[in-house]
């Protein structure tokens, strides 16, 4: 008997590749989507107008289903340790607070009736997805790249939202319309 037989033939790797089942990115997109899922208004309140800037309804769940899925696909590869990402944690903070902006967005605009506060939910979402890419670009373009849409649709409804607030009250806060139509 040799010393070769009592070693393994194919060591062990030095590091364990990222595998991530199917079913934590679903849990975690129907938690951050309940509230969503039951408040369904039509307005954020009586006599509310809409920006004219503002597409058709159908719009919204595509577009933000389509940007979750790339918001999750970005965040699984942030989270995986073999990729050499310096500001990992802070990305990671910054996205969660974008997941927390997100899953409470219909909370403040739709049961709050708030357009000031929704205003402030999209363009807070803005900033932390153009921080979050501006941190992780450097060391992994393409998670950068899996959040691009995300600052193009954000940035685009931050002006829409900023736009709705100034042409509505905001029964939350007892303000009239800033920019009356």
């Amino acid at each position: 008997m040799t010393d070769t037989t009592l070693s393994p033939v194919n060591p062990p790797p030095s590091f364990v590749p990222f595998r991530q089942r199917w079913w934590p990115p679903l849990l975690f997109w129907l938690l951050v989507n309940v509230w969503g899922f039951v408040e369904r208004g039509a307005q954020p309140f009586a006599g509310h107008q809409p920006s004219p800037l503002q597409p058709p309804g159908w719009v919204f769940p595509v577009m933000w289903f389509t940007l979750n899925v790339f918001q999750i696909w970005g965040g699984l590869r942030l989270l995986d340790p073999a990729r050499p990402i310096r500001h990992r944690r802070a990305v990671i903070a910054l996205q969660a607070v974008t997941w927390v902006i997100y899953a409470t967005f219909s909370a403040v605009y739709f049961t709050l009736g708030s357009s000031i506060l929704a205003a402030g939910w999209t363009v807070g979402f803005f900033v932390l997805t153009v921080a979050s890419i501006a941190l992780v670009a450097r060391d992994d373009r393409s998670v950068a790249a899996i959040w691009l849409p995300l600052i193009l649709w954000t940035g685009f409804a931050s002006v829409v939202g900023v736009h709705n607030a100034l042409i509505n009250p905001d029964p939350l806060f007892g303000t009239a319309a800033l920019w009356p139509r």
